[in-house]
């Protein structure tokens, strides 16, 4: 079956070679390190007896921040070392500031093609590999079958789209799900589902959710606050509404809710973090008919004009900085028609009173600890989410309360670090 892919792999690829390619012209930064994704990886320095080389994938910034955690703790493993390989650009950029002193080598995935992929194992040499969340690719698995080496899904989450694929998939599922896979479950719900799409039971560990343990490693304080918001061009006394990870059609929403605020005398200014920063000029676009609305794109420089009315960060790896000025936030990609959702754990670790659409999918389990804990609240269209933000901002004992909650949801369900990392020792034995 394998031999079947790697017939079908360039010829997939030159097909959509157009899409990838304006993708990564629009994001960019894939220009560097071309050759690492072809496989040629410079070559490490060799392991010392004893050690062994733990290969990690993480496919861009979500996946990095969620492993940061277990890469410090497997860096103070005396008989381990980490190589850390990402998809995206803004990944390995995130990956480079934050980890490289806990890791041995940092570089682009390579195209998973028998040329490339079975280069870079020959480059890296690992004595077992994780990929984080769902990352399923047949050839770097059967590198590793060829090897004997283990593999584990890290942090393993199953997407309704992604459950309903494999359920289709049948003959060809051995590809993406070699026998020899141990998947380490986000959840006991997300273990379910790998036992259905034909993972043994005994390969299955629950170890919980990493992004559960990624702390804010910025501190919460008033000075840092009034430091921001002067920047942002905010007064210090006014509120700040902020959209998260926000996807078309979330912006002009949450613009119409600030609005709505302003015209109930609500003292509010709206910070804006985009999902992907490359939309700057598509944003630019919508906001260009506000003219009585003052606006800063982050990427234009730091310093905003003073008595600005809206911030758009429009950077890459700056979200856990930037919210520490929310008061209130609304999470992305959970308003029709997207759906899937964007992560909230980050701005939940902050305390901050949470909204967010009817579509957050791909963080089920969390949108729904959430709100049964009163740590958050799902608002269904555009004229509920302006309610609810009109009430949040003029309530202050309201927010503290879902605040309050969202941070007790948060401590309650930490620890999957160290349930991983004693799988992931347990496996290199």
């Amino acid at each position: 079956m394998i031999w079947l892919y790697r017939i079908l792999f360039p010829l997939a690829a030159l097909i959509s070679a157009p899409y990838y390619l304006r993708r990564m012209l629009k994001r960019g930064g894939y220009g560097k390190n071309v050759g690492m994704r072809l496989g040629l990886w410079p070559k490490l320095p060799p392991k010392k007896p004893g050690t062994k080389r733990i290969w990690i994938q993480a496919v861009s910034v979500g996946e990095v921040v969620s492993i940061s955690p277990l890469l410090e703790e497997l860096a103070t493993e005396e008989n381990i070392e980490v190589v850390l390989s990402c998809t995206t650009s803004t990944g390995l950029h995130v990956a480079q500031r934050q980890h490289r002193e806990n890791i041995i080598a940092l570089g682009p995935f390579p195209i998973d093609w028998l040329p490339f992929s079975s280069r870079g194992w020959e480059r890296i040499q690992p004595d077992l590999v994780a990929m984080v969340d769902s990352e399923l690719w047949p050839e770097h698995m059967e590198q590793a079958r060829k090897r004997n080496i283990p593999i584990v899904i890290l942090n393993a989450r199953l997407s309704d789209r992604t459950f309903l694929r494999l359920g289709k998939l049948r003959l060809l599922r051995s590809l993406v799900l070699p026998k020899h896979i141990q998947v380490f479950a986000a959840s006991e719900r997300q273990a379910e589902r790998w036992k259905t799409v034909g993972i043994a039971t005994k390969k299955i560990k629950v170890t919980g959710n990493l992004k559960l343990d990624a702390e804010p490693k910025l501190p919460q304080t008033k000075e840092v606050t009034e430091s921001l918001k002067k920047e942002f061009g905010f007064p210090e006394t006014d509120l700040v509404l902020a959209g998260i990870s926000t996807w078309p059609g979330e912006e002009q929403a949450l613009v119409e809710a600030f609005l709505a605020a302003r015209a109930e005398n609500l003292p509010v200014r709206l910070l804006i973090i985009p999902r992907h920063a490359e939309r700057k000029q598509e944003i630019a676009d919508g906001f260009a008919r506000r003219q009585n609305l003052a606006i800063h794109f982050r990427s234009n420089g730091n310093q905003a004009p003073s008595n600005n009315s809206v911030y758009i960060g429009d950077t890459t790896g700056e979200l856990g900085s930037l919210i520490r000025v929310a008061d209130l936030a609304f999470v992305g990609k959970t308003l029709p028609p997207n759906a899937g959702g964007q992560n909230p754990i980050e701005p939940a670790a902050r305390a901050i009173p949470l909204l967010f659409g009817p579509n957050y999918q791909n963080f089920q389990e969390v949108c729904e600890g959430l709100l049964a804990l009163g740590a958050a609240i799902e608002v269904g269209n555009q004229e509920q989410l302006e309610e609810q933000v009109i009430r949040l901002l003029g309530d202050a004992k309201a927010r503290r309360k879902t605040g309050q909650a969202a941070r007790q949801w948060k401590q309650t369900h930490s620890g999957a670090t160290d349930r991983t990392l004693k799988g992931l020792i347990e496996t290199l034995k």
